[in-house]
C-alpha cells in the first residue's frame, strides 16, 4: 500500500494520511516518506504510528464484520500478523540503532526494502556501514534494499 504523507501543519486535508483497504499482496502500515529533509524525525515516527493506528482498527472492523467471508476475516487477521511483525522488526532497529549512539532514528520497511532516516549532518561509511548492518540483522533485508537518509532535526 503506499501512504503518501504530506507535510504536517499545511493545513486542509492533505494533513491527513493517505489511507485505503489494502489491495492483494501490500501490507497496511507502510509507510513512503516523501520529504524526509523536511520533516523533523519525531513528526515522522508519530504519523507511522497514527497511520498503523487507523489501519489496524481498519483490520479489526474487517474481522469483526458479519457481512465478509471467513477469507477475507482470515487475509485481515494476516495483514495484522504481518504488520505487526514489521512493526517490531522497525522497532527492534531503531532501538539498537539509538543503543549505539545515533540519535531520533526512524526505520520504515516497505515493498522489499528499509529507509532509515538519520538526525546527522552527515555520516561516515564506517556509520553507514553500521547502520546497514544492524538493519539487515534486524529485518532480514539485504544491505543493497536499505536506504539510509540524513535530516538535521532544527
Amino acid at each position: 500500500m503506499d501512504l503518501v504523507y504530506e507535510r504536517p501543519g499545511n493545513g486542509g486535508e492533505e494533513d491527513e494520511p493517505a489511507t485505503a483497504m489494502p489491495k492483494e499482496g501490500e501490507i497496511p502500515g507502510e509507510a513512503v516518506f516523501t520529504s524526509a529533509g523536511a520533516w523533523i524525525v519525531s513528526d515522522a515516527k508519530l504519523l507511522k504510528e497514527q497511520t498503523r493506528a487507523k489501519n489496524k482498527a481498519t483490520l479489526l472492523d474487517v474481522i469483526g464484520s458479519e457481512h465478509l467471508s471467513d477469507e477475507q476475516k482470515q487475509q485481515a487477521v494476516n495483514s495484522m500478523v504481518e504488520m505487526t511483525q514489521i512493526a517490531e522488526k522497525e522497532a527492534a532497529a531503531e532501538i539498537l540503532l539509538e543503543a549505539k549512539g545515533f540519535s531520533d532514528v526512524v526505520v520504515s520497511i516497505a515493498a522489499g526494502g528499509v529507509d532509515v532516516v538519520v538526525n546527522a549532518a552527515t555520516l561516515t561509511d564506517a556509520q553507514r556501514a553500521q547502520i546497514e548492518d544492524i538493519v539487515q540483522r534486524k529485518t532480514g533485508v539485504a544491505p543493497e534494499s536499505i536506504i539510509i537518509s540524513t535530516v538535521v532535526r532544527d
